[in-house]
Order: structure tokens, then C-alpha cells, then sequence
């Protein structure tokens, strides 16, 4: 498995690509044609949701690993808890953003084996690029609608005053969401949408990104391979340890990364 992951990268980024076209294609349509219904969790889904679901879907079964999508059917935590490999995926996120014809919605595609995502893709529609992350391969920002574009992510260092990109409905302060050892004065915070927060860590546009909501793992699971990729730690609020996944519950309660040394 491990020899192939660079290949499963490519199939992931194929994946995404596609669904970030079904995603455009939807943009603009009327809430009557996407119907828009509530979860039972409140959380927004659409006919865009489901179509780019089925279409990554179609996709990654070819690799015979299980998929845990957002809008797919959640197996048992027995059965998944089983796995030593899985893929774990939201086929849009930030639906609020897509719905609001607003940038920031992005697709997410990770492998994961029990140490966490080993394999990152986060797919910018509307940036018309993607976010590639590959354990012991490193980072790339590959051009969406040429996939032979491509640039290596290898971010330069840090500099005052620090950019803390944060969740649109955060509401810690900010002293409360800062890193061991920065100081309040040294960071500009600005809101940012969905898995991208961790893709501007990637690419130096932005130093630190930190949330205390509580949020999915496939919300995280793509951005943080990605920044793993390039030997950053996402650290758990609660632990202070790195993420983990495929947890009872599948729910992140607070997370922050820092490309500050």
C-alpha cells in the first residue's frame, strides 16, 4: 500500500476535479432546483452535495477501500473501527458558502489508515485549483482544469505580523485561540471558509489557524494530510495531542496548527 499512495493521490485528485465541476455547475441555481433540506444535525444539503458525492464515489470504490462520506451511509463504528484503511471525504464543504455563491467551498478527499490521513485533497472550485498532500512525497498546487500544472508547496518563514485564519462563525476570543507562546499583538485574525484555512498554511498565505467549535473529521481530515505532507501537526484542543480519526463519534471538538516555530 504504501508504494502506491502517490497513485491514490492521483485518483483522489481526479475525484475531486470532478466534483468541483459538478459543484460549478450547480452554481447559481435557484434553492427550488438544488433542494435544500436540512439534516437532522441542522447542517445544509443540496442536490450539489449529492451529485458531487456520487461522482467522487464512483471513483474511489475502483481502489476497493471503504468510503466514509458525509453524504453517504455511515457504517457502524465496529465495522469502520476495523479498517486499517479508509477514505474519508465531503463532497462540499462549506455548503453555506456554495449556497451564498460566496468563495470558500471546497471538496475534501483524504486516506486514512490508523495513524491518521496519509493522502490530502482539497479542491478550491472557484480557485480553480487544488491541494494535493502525499506522506513522504510532500505538498503540490495543481492548476484544476489543467492537472499537469503544478507547483511544489514548500512555505517560507513565518513573519510578524502573523495571519490566523479562523472559522466565519467562530466566537473565542482571540487570545483564547492562540498558540503556545504568541502574543495577541502579533497576529492579524481573518475569517476564512471550510478545509481552505488549512491550505493557505500550506501555501505561506497564512501562519496559524485555530477553532474551538466543534466540527466533522471530514471537515479536516484532507487539509490536515496536506500540512502533514509537509511536517505540520494539527493538534487537538482537548489533548493537546495530534488529531485522531475514525473516532465513536466522528466529531472534531477544536483544533489548532501553526506554522510558527
Amino acid at each position: 500500500m504504501e508504494l502506491e499512495l502517490k497513485n491514490l493521490a492521483e485518483l483522489a485528485l481526479l475525484a475531486a476535479q470532478e466534483g468541483a465541476q459538478i459543484l460549478l455547475s450547480h452554481l447559481g441555481a435557484s434553492e427550488e432546483d438544488l433542494v435544500v433540506r436540512a439534516k437532522r444535525d441542522g447542517s445544509l444539503v443540496s442536490a450539489a452535495d449529492i451529485a458531487s458525492h456520487r461522482a467522487i464515489l464512483k471513483h474511489l470504490q475502483r481502489t476497493d477501500i471503504p468510503v466514509i462520506s458525509e453524504e453517504g451511509d455511515l457504517p457502524t463504528v465496529r465495522e469502520r473501527q476495523s479498517w486499517p484503511w479508509f477514505w474519508l471525504v465531503d463532497p462540499l464543504d462549506g455548503t453555506e458558502s456554495f449556497l451564498n455563491h460566496r468563495s470558500g467551498f471546497a471538496v475534501n478527499i483524504a486516506l486514512c489508515n490508523a495513524d491518521g490521513p496519509v493522502v490530502g485533497v482539497v479542491a478550491d472550485p472557484l480557485g480553480n485549483r487544488a491541494f494535493v498532500g502525499v506522506q513522504e512525497w510532500g505538498a503540490e498546487e495543481v492548476q484544476l482544469d489543467d492537472l499537469g500544472v503544478r507547483k511544489e508547496l514548500a512555505p517560507g518563514e513565518a513573519k510578524r505580523p502573523f495571519r490566523m485564519v479562523l472559522s466565519r462563525n467562530e466566537s473565542a476570543p482571540i487570545a483564547d485561540l492562540l498558540p503556545p507562546g504568541i502574543r495577541e499583538e502579533d497576529v492579524l485574525a481573518e475569517p476564512v471558509s471550510g478545509a481552505l484555512k488549512f491550505c493557505l498554511l500550506a501555501t505561506g498565505e497564512a501562519e496559524i489557524h485555530s477553532r474551538t467549535g466543534p466540527y466533522m473529521e471530514w471537515d479536516c481530515a484532507a487539509g490536515d494530510a496536506v500540512l502533514r505532507s509537509i511536517g505540520l501537526t494539527t493538534y487537538d484542543r482537548r489533548t493537546g495531542k495530534q488529531l485522531r480519526y475514525n473516532s465513536t463519534t466522528l466529531r472534531v471538538e477544536g483544533l489548532w496548527v501553526s506554522r510558527i516555530e
